[in-house]
């Protein structure tokens, strides 16, 4: 037989695999020959716990007598060492742990297996019995005692982690509050003017003595000619990279509305484009200051920054402008409107200019040497400008909705048809302006009252706290609109079979846990800019899912979530399942569809049970604590869930007993209709006009009811009509029982019949009865009898009588009164009738 999906050459080489396998396999089938020399049997348990114990308590110790140490700062490297450790110890001790009280567990069972020991005389028990008690015992001894001791190393571990984490806090705020030269006092403004005139001609110094090193052969022209030659380079592969870039993915001018991936990678690309060329110009000029300046600091420091600044600010002019796309709404990344849109990229290119002219004097600080005076006083100017652009940021006129041409009423109208989601939108969006600019005002105020570290601190914070939100929620914008188009995409709803709404569903999950995941990769990246380091913040969150202590219970964010996964894989499969057996397998059996459906929802009440006890078990619920509970508040909850127990047991008693079923054309009470389905606590009826009808199910077991499809769907049709007296009342009945007889529904056998029921006001009145094999057509069979008895009365000049009625008119006198009841002073005589057919 032939494979056609394999390459050429395959078998071959899978039989050379095969065989190259079966040669490196020993005689034991598991371990490779090369490798059973080396594999070694795994220490016991106990020495390996013992060990343990002894390598987690002399770390434990060393560590923490480090820490008690005075002088200790938690900028001292060491304390990653020792943060390291402890986690290291922390993730050793779960495992051995665990081994170990499966041998406590072990050891007390065998001695629960040996009974009680005796009381007063020990001798009366057997030697053998004794001895093995004693051993046990013993074990189980040895055991606690390492399991206690392996506790004791995780909470100290978590203890001593605890110190280093406060211990880093209380440096952080004693560095931040530490009190830096105020930058506007006069002694402050003296030094930063004699620091700036020094810099100044340390600066105009520099060029000449570059040039004046320069050897006879190498002149200072010819170096300058190639930095020339390599920027004219740096143009024509700049604008050739620029053409292909945004050929190849720029953004497309005849595409409508596109998707937010499309707008994002022609931003992208729009930004590589129109910085490509500054980038290819300006890096060879940093490339080669770094080579030719090489023994000039301070002008190879100066030129380096001063290129870098202007190459951030041009690549940032070219990715704001890309993202926000002034002029082009349908491809802006961003909700804002033209003239916001044009308002935020200048505001951004001025803090990217800002920043650039920061980076630019830091990295010249070491070649020019200013004062710390001068430092504090260029660090507080900088984030005084950097923390008034971010209060702009916030500026209202840049968030708010624009009302449009038709003025405020528009404006008005959108804030009331918004939903909540773009409410809760809103709300977010002014706490976070509010946020960023308290923080600002408060770093811009520090930086000016002689707190420096604090408002470079927060200022710095902010700022890069602001720029990866920006860049996650552009993530997070691409993810789901690649999740939606995947949702939507025609192949995949037919590959797995889903309709709309479990696509729907699967969408908003799968949004949520990329929510989740953005949320925590966002919290590690900004927890170090506000001091907080990310392996703290990871093993926080270990901590809380590991489990929390709270007396002697340990609360598991993992093991409550493995069990709630646990539970909803066991309910889906109980689903499919019940899907499976009443698709596929009791539908060949040829069983009534309302035994099917008993079945099944018996066999979801079993599933139910199976897994609400796999999600207890995998959660380490101890069910004897939840005996007591349940024991204690039985009594209460028993009065307040008497209605639910009643009609989850009358249920059950409906599914066996099976009054009523699914399938069945009921009448309880009012209420009539199909029954659809039958749940935990109530049923559900279908009628006519497709409502349904939802029935707890004691009010069903508790009252009389009408099915009319119990035993079988046999049913009769009753149809009333009234003749003229004058007519024949025999060939009324033969009449009627030929329509009944002639309909296509209607059962041979009972025969259908016609009688005389009741003398009417009016007419004889005859009634129709015949049998069919479904009543759930009796309605239509009912109709068509009636039509026919219509047609045919019409041609036997049968008379159908209107109902009549008879009213009295008094005739009026001379002398009566114009109102009030006149009746009681006439006597009978004075009244007249007149006949009047209504």
């Amino acid at each position: 037989m032939s494979l056609p999906l394999l390459p050429r050459g395959f078998a071959p080489l899978a039989c050379f695999v095969v065989l190259l396998t079966l040669c490196s396999v020993g005689p034991g089938g598991g371990t490779p020959v090369w490798a059973q020399d080396e594999a070694k049997p795994a220490a016991p348990l106990a020495e390996r716990m013992d060990t343990g114990v002894k390598a987690w308590e002399k770390a434990l110790n060393a560590i923490d007598a480090a820490l008690n140490k005075p002088g200790v700062a938690a900028t001292d490297t060491s304390l990653d060492d020792y943060a390291a450790k402890l986690r290291q110890i922390r993730e050793q001790v779960p495992s051995l742990l665990t081994e170990a009280t499966e041998r406590v567990g072990e050891a007390e069972r065998l001695l629960a297996a040996l009974g009680p020991a005796p009381e007063g005389d020990k001798t009366t028990e057997p030697t053998d019995i004794r001895q093995r008690r004693t051993t046990y015992t013993t074990e189980l001894t040895a055991w606690r005692a390492r399991v206690a001791k392996a506790e004791l190393a995780a909470t100290r571990a978590e203890a001593l982690m605890g110190r280093i984490a406060a211990l880093r806090r209380s440096t952080l705020v004693t560095t931040l509050f530490d009190p830096t030269p105020v930058p506007w006092s006069a002694s402050v403004l003296a030094t930063a003017g004699n620091d700036a005139l020094r810099a100044l001609g340390q600066i105009g110094d520099a060029p000449d003595a570059w040039f004046a090193s320069a050897p006879p052969d190498q002149p200072r022209g010819q170096t300058l000619g190639l930095v020339a030659l390599w920027g004219l380079g740096g143009i024509v592969l700049g604008l050739l990279g620029r053409w292909l870039v945004l050929r190849q993915f720029g953004r497309k001018p005849g595409l409508v509305h596109p998707t937010y991936s499309q707008r994002t990678l022609g931003a992208l690309a729009e930004g590589l484009g129109n910085g490509l060329l500054p980038s290819m110009v300006l890096g060879g000029v940093i490339l080669w200051a770094q080579g030719a300046l090489a023994d000039q600091d301070l002008l190879r420091h100066l030129m380096t920054s001063t290129v870098a600044a202007i190459l951030i600010t041009v690549i940032a002019r070219a990715f704001t402008r890309a993202a926000l796309a002034p002029g082009l709404p349908d491809w802006r990344l961003t909700g804002h409107d033209d003239t916001q849109a044009r308002k935020l990229a200048r505001i951004i290119q001025g803090l990217a200019l800002v920043l650039a002219v920061d980076l630019m004097l830091w990295q010249t600080t070491g070649d020019l040497d200013p004062a710390p005076e001068t430092l504090w006083l260029v660090t507080s100017a900088l984030k005084l400008a950097e923390g008034v652009i971010l209060v702009r940021l916030s500026g209202r006129d840049l968030w708010r909705r624009q009302a449009g041409p038709e003025g405020e009423a528009v404006a008005q109208v959108a804030a009331v048809a918004e939903d909540d989601d773009a409410r809760q939108g809103r709300l977010l969006l002014l706490l976070g302006r509010g946020v960023v600019i308290l923080v600002a005002l408060v770093g811009m105020g520090a930086g000016l009252f002689g707190y420096g570290r604090l408002g470079s601190f927060l200022i710095n914070g902010l700022l890069a706290t602001c720029a990866l939100t920006g860049v996650g929620l552009v993530i997070r914008g691409v993810l789901r609109d690649v999740l939606g188009l995947l949702s939507r995409a025609p192949w995949l709803r037919a590959r797995l079979g889903w309709e709309e709404t479990a696509l729907g569903r699967t969408r908003f999950w799968l949004n949520a846990a990329l929510d989740l995941l953005l949320v925590s990769g966002y919290t590690l990246l900004v927890a170090p800019v506000w001091g907080i380091p990310a392996m703290e913040v990871f093993d926080t969150v270990v901590t809380l899912l590991t489990g929390i202590k709270v007396g002697s219970v340990t609360i598991s964010v993992l093991n409550i979530s493995v069990g709630i996964g646990v539970f909803l894989a066991a309910m889906a499969l109980t689903r499919m399942v019940q899907g499976t057996l009443q698709r596929k397998v009791l539908v060949q059996t040829g069983m009534d569809p309302g035994v099917r459906h008993s079945l099944t929802t018996g066999l979801g009440y079993l599933g139910a049970v199976v897994a609400s006890a796999l999600a207890v078990a995998t959660m380490g619920i101890d069910l004897t604590n939840v005996a007591l509970i349940a024991g204690a508040l039985s009594v209460g909850i028993g009065f307040g869930l008497q209605n639910i127990v009643n009609n989850f047991v009358s249920g059950l008693i409906i599914l066996v007993e099976r009054p009523i079923k699914v399938g069945d054309w009921v009448i309880i009470a009012q209420h009539e209709g199909l029954v659809k389905r039958i749940s935990f606590r109530a049923t559900e009826l279908e009628t006519f006009t497709q409502a349904s009808i939802i029935l707890p199910n004691a009010e069903i077991l508790s009252r009389p009811f009408i099915n009319l499809t119990h035993r079988n769907r046999l049913g009769r049709v009753d149809v009333k009509v009234g003749v003229a007296y004058d007519a024949d009342p025999v060939r009324v009945k033969e009449i009627l029982t030929e329509i009944a007889r002639a309909h296509e529904h209607v059962l041979s056998l009972p025969a259908p019949w016609a009688v005389l029921t009741d003398f009417g006001d009016s007419a004889l009145i005859f009634e129709v009865r015949a049998y069919t094999s479904n009543v759930m057509n009796r309605g239509s069979i009912a109709s068509d009898i009636r039509l026919e008895i219509n047609r045919r009365f019409n041609e036997e000049k049968i008379v159908i009588p209107y109902p009549h009625t008879v009213q009295l008119h008094r005739q009026p006198r001379p002398g009566d009164p114009v109102e009030g009841p006149v009746a009681a002073s006439r006597p009978p005589g004075d009244w007249e009738m007149d006949a009047e057919t209504v």
